[in-house]
This record gives structure tokens, sequence and C-alpha cells, in this order.
């Protein structure tokens, strides 16, 4: 798979039910060339396999910027391999601490959101570097990112956020590929085809 079928094919995921799909477009051959663009606006109250009341939280520009943020890091990390064969792990993840200052608590959940959590910290210190905000807690809940924050982050910021809390249903907690979320006795997760498989087996 090309990293703009699998760009596009996780926005789809993600904002599934929403009418503006129609204006999606994604194009790139590479992670320095990858683009994605849709139509501006809220999306429909229900995505992805989530309902939000009234409306999501978040434009649907946000959100496929996110994935397009995601997924150039994703490719990256992974050059000159496809991120199949190569996907994140646990030294990645804490890697993410030396990276980014604002990452000072532990992450609860397993490395597949490494990228998902480098993009969010490097849009937020974009936006918000001057803000004063910090994280409380990031953790795996009921199959998806939380993340709890206490301070002053723009409305972008709190956007990205709950972009991220939403495409984290859609990135497989294990390896990073694009999954879905189940109930397994009992407790919820997110993961690929592939991890999917290995869990039932």
């Amino acid at each position: 798979m090309t990293i703009a079928a699998e760009t596009r094919s996780l926005i789809e995921a993600a904002l599934d039910g929403d009418p503006a799909l129609a204006t999606l477009a994604v194009v790139g051959a590479s992670p320095a060339t990858l683009v994605g663009r849709i139509a501006p606006g809220i999306p429909a109250s229900t995505i992805g396999g989530s309902a939000y009341y009234l409306q999501p939280p978040f434009g649907r520009e946000t959100l496929v910027e996110l994935v397009v943020r995601v997924q150039r890091l994703r490719w990256q990390r992974s050059a000159p391999l496809t991120p199949l064969a190569l996907p994140p792990v646990e030294a990645d993840l804490l890697a993410l601490h030396q990276k980014h200052k604002r990452a000072t608590v532990g992450f609860e959940c397993l490395p597949g959101w490494t990228d998902l959590l480098d993009a969010v910290f490097t849009w937020l210190d974009e936006i918000a570097s001057d803000r004063n905000w910090a994280l409380d807690q990031i953790k795996e809940k009921y199959g998806t990112l939380r993340f709890y924050w206490h301070g002053d982050l723009p409305e972008l910021g709190d956007a990205i956020i709950s972009a991220a809390e939403h495409l984290s249903g859609h990135v497989c907690e294990v390896c990073g590929a694009p999954g879905s979320q189940q109930s397994w006795n009992g407790w919820w997760n997110t993961h690929c085809p592939d991890h999917k498989r290995r869990r039932s087996s």
C-alpha cells in the first residue's frame, strides 16, 4: 500500500458518515510530498463509529491535517522499509520524553500510538509554545487515547487533542497501522486486522 492510499483509508475510516468525504483529496508519493485536503467545517455528529452530542469538537480539516502529520512521521520513521516492516516499539514511545518538553507524564498505552502522540506534541508546540499548559495524564481507555490536561491552550489546541482521541480509535495501538475498535472479553482495544487475528487465535 502507498502512503497516499493508507492515508486516504485512515481518513475515510475516521470520518465515515460525513458527507464532506466526497471532497477529500490525498496526494503524494513520500512523506515530504504527502498532502490532504477536505472541505473545512464540523463533521457530522456520527462519524467513524463515534457519536457526538450535537457535533464533534474539531473540524474535519483539523483531523485531516493530523492524519497527514501522523502518516509523515510513520513513513519517515520506517524508511527505507514500509511501516508494516518496522512498527514503533516501546523505546520509540519513551523517546518522546526527550523529544518534547511537554511530554512530562508517563504513556499508559502501547507503542502503536507513538506517531500520533509525536504529531500532537509537535503541532501543539507550534501553536502554543508560549502558553501555560501541562498534561496530567495520557492513557488508553476503552480502546482510545485520553489526554488529561490543564491550563491555557488555544481553541485549535483543544481541537487537536479531541481529534487525536477520535483518531486513536482507527490506529492500531500495537503497531500504528490503520485499525478499528472491538471488544475482547469485556476489554475494548483498537487493532489492525493482523493484530485482531493474533488476539483471537
